[in-house]
């Protein structure tokens, strides 16, 4: 049984297209558990006549909490039967083999080790028409990345159940993203698998005038701009600290110096700030973004 997790919110207009690819996957046992995060268009309407529709469909109806809440409150409701679990979003295509090809991926790892696979995306505009792909990771996906880089999408990710129950010992009050969290937690306790072919169109609307394209300056420009603004608020270094209260008893001794030296540079002034960037062992994939992290640390705006 594999159980796909997605959070709506407004998404009517992009909503059957979805289910559909995720009704039409290649493989058996395929349910989609939605919890719709207080929409106030047709979603709510359109969820409910899939759910009548088709038994493998049902739907959670919530307050608006924001999509990284409104996904850990799904995983807590998500079947401990399920041999799989999915992240979906909201106005993406699934090719018909995404899950097959996922569960393929996963299937060389002993299931009573945390593993989440992840892939590349192609990214299509609002009509479908392609647009490139995402970047493939240059550098290991590891504990040292995840703390500081949210590098994978979580519309590719699927894990075994193993990484479900670790994930769902502790519910953060504090995360950026519920992808990037999945990640972090898992790079910490088990093993990341990322596959280089894409079976999911990752749709950018008009509106997003950056999005996903990577490697353009507009977008480099733009993720300067962006974490410089949020800085003040520093997420990163709040969602490190969620991790070592949750999790820190149960990671390994050389995790928890690496994140103790990571949240203790946040801590120091300046000159220790840029001490610690001169040699620290967290990473990003790009040069650019690890140049980019290195100033974000001495200017404590992580």
């Amino acid at each position: 049984m594999i159980q796909i997790l997605l959070s709506t919110y407004n998404g009517a207009r992009y909503l059957r297209p979805l289910l559909d690819s995720l009704l039409a996957q290649d493989v058996p046992g395929v349910s989609v558990l939605i919890r719709d995060d207080g929409s106030d268009d047709d979603t709510a309407t359109l969820l409910g006549a899939y759910a009548a529709s088709h038994p493998a469909v049902r739907v959670l109806r919530g307050e608006n909490i924001g999509f990284a809440r409104s996904f850990m409150r799904l995983l807590e409701a998500s079947s401990p039967a399920a041999e799989y679990v999915a992240f979906c979003d909201q106005d993406d295509i699934w090719q018909s083999e995404k899950l097959s090809r996922a569960v393929h991926g996963l299937s060389h790892y002993p299931q009573e080790i945390p593993a989440l696979y992840c892939s590349r995306l192609t990214v299509v505009d609002h009509r479908l028409n392609p647009l490139g792909w995402s970047r493939i990771p240059k550098r290991e996906l590891s504990f040292r990345n995840a703390l500081v880089e949210s590098c994978i999408a979580g519309c590719t990710m699927l894990m075994n159940q193993a990484a479900r129950r670790t994930l769902l010992r502790a519910i953060p009050e504090n995360l950026v993203a519920h992808d990037w969290w999945t990640y972090l937690i898992v790079s910490a306790f088990g093993t990341v698998c990322f596959d280089r072919e894409s079976r999911v169109l990752y749709r950018q609307h008009p509106s997003n005038v950056v999005g996903i394209r990577l490697g353009s300056i507009r977008r480099l420009l733009y993720k300067i701009r962006r974490f410089w603004r949020i800085g003040t608020e520093q997420p990163v270094v709040r969602q490190a600290e969620e991790l070592n209260r949750l999790y820190g008893p149960f990671l390994s001794e050389e995790q928890r110096r690496i994140l103790g030296r990571f949240l203790g540079a946040s801590r120091k002034q300046f000159w220790g700030r840029l001490r610690y960037a001169s040699f620290c062992e967290v990473y990003r994939q790009s040069a650019f973004d690890n140049l980019v992290l290195k100033a974000l640390i001495s200017l404590n705006r992580l």
